[in-house]
C-alpha cells in the first residue's frame, strides 16, 4: 500500500487534467478566458510559465520514452512505439492549435467588418456596428489594442456623427470604456 506506482499516478493525473480542460472548454465563456490567457502569455511571466510547462512536459515525455526504450526487448518495436507516441502528441498539438485559433480568426474578421461599417453611409449599419462593438467590449472579448483603437474611433465619431441615435450609442460606449479601466 505504501509503494506507489508512478505510472499509475501519472496516468491518473493526466486523466484528471484532461477532464478539467474538457470541462473548461465546454463551459460558457471559454473564448474570453482564452483571450485572458493570450494576454497573459504575452507578458514576461506568461512566457516564463509556458517555457516551464513545456520543459516539464518534455522532461516527462522523454523519461517515459527512455523507460520504454530501456525496458523493451525489441529495440525496433520500442522505437516505433516512441515515434508513434510523438506523432500522436504532435497531431493533438496541431489540432488544438487549429481549434483555438479558428474562433479567434472569426472574431478578428467580425471586428474588422464592424469597424469598417463605422464609416458606412447607411445610418443603420453604423448603429449596428456600434452596438456590436459595444457588446464585444462589454463581454471582454477584445484585446487591449483593439479597445484602444475603438476608443479612438468612437472619439472621432463623436465629433463627426450627425445622426442622434448613433451619437448616443457611441457616447454610451465611450462612457462604458471610461468606466472599465482594466483594459
Amino acid at each position: 500500500m505504501l509503494d506507489w506506482d508512478p505510472k499509475l499516478v501519472g496516468a491518473t493525473l493526466t486523466g484528471m487534467g484532461l477532464m478539467g480542460v474538457i470541462y473548461w472548454v465546454q463551459t460558457g465563456k471559454w473564448q474570453s478566458r482564452w483571450i485572458c490567457f493570450y494576454e497573459f502569455s504575452q507578458t514576461l511571466h506568461g512566457k516564463l510559465a509556458i517555457a516551464v510547462i513545456g520543459g516539464g512536459f518534455g522532461a516527462i515525455s522523454s523519461y517515459i520514452a527512455l523507460d520504454i526504450w530501456s525496458n523493451a526487448q525489441n529495440r525496433w518495436l520500442a522505437t516505433g512505439l516512441i515515434l508513434q507516441g510523438f506523432g500522436t502528441f504532435v497531431t493533438l498539438g496541431l489540432l488544438s492549435w487549429q481549434l483555438l485559433s479558428t474562433p479567434r480568426k472569426k472574431q478578428e474578421n467580425k471586428y474588422q467588418e464592424w469597424v469598417s461599417q463605422l464609416t458606412d453611409v447607411n445610418v443603420l449599419k453604423r448603429l449596428i456596428a456600434v452596438e456590436n462593438l459595444s457588446n464585444l467590449i462589454e463581454n471582454k472579448q477584445l484585446t487591449p489594442i483593439q479597445v484602444k483603437q475603438i476608443r479612438g474611433y468612437f472619439r472621432l465619431m463623436l465629433n463627426q456623427e450627425t445622426e442622434i441615435m448613433v451619437s448616443q450609442a457611441v457616447l454610451q460606449c465611450c462612457q462604458m470604456l471610461d468606466n472599465t479601466r482594466h483594459f
